[in-house]
């Protein structure tokens, strides 16, 4: 009989800690969604999204904050931030660029890109604060 209750308590225990885990990675992980397959993109050129911001911020903020945009310009800089690339493209305001942080997986494109060269990125916008963010940036084909 204690033999039973010992293997009942064991996989009660193995079940507890398997549910941990699952709870863990299914609930509290950070999942980042590939912003290239999202279905609800905006689309916009940069001067337009950097003119709506310097305009219009509270409603820019709340039309594009959080959202996925699929922002095409011409790149003003690339930096290279620690191991991630921020690509600024060019507004057409002296005032500021829409800055967009790349993601990781990119780096390798993103050493082939030049300054002028018109490019798509597309990732999640942040707002602005000198000048537009997005975040999770990727080039778009």
């Amino acid at each position: 009989m204690k033999k039973k209750l010992a293997i009942v308590l064991s996989l009660l225990i193995i079940l507890g800690i398997g549910a941990l885990i699952y709870l863990k990675y299914a609930y509290f992980t950070d999942r980042h969604n590939d912003p290239l397959q999202s279905e609800d993109k905006i689309y916009i050129t940069a001067p337009q999204l950097f003119a709506l911001y310097s305009q219009f911020e509270d409603s820019a903020n709340h039309q594009y904050n959080d959202s996925v945009i699929s922002v095409t310009g011409a790149i003003q800089s690339i930096e290279l931030n620690g191991d991630r690339y921020t690509v600024a493209l060019n507004s057409n305001d002296s005032n500021g660029a829409v800055l967009c942080e790349m993601d990781m997986l990119e780096n390798e494109k993103i050493k082939k890109l030049k300054n002028g060269q018109q490019i798509n990125l597309v990732g999640y916008c942040n707002g602005i604060l000198l000048d537009v963010q997005l975040d999770r940036c990727k080039l778009a084909k």
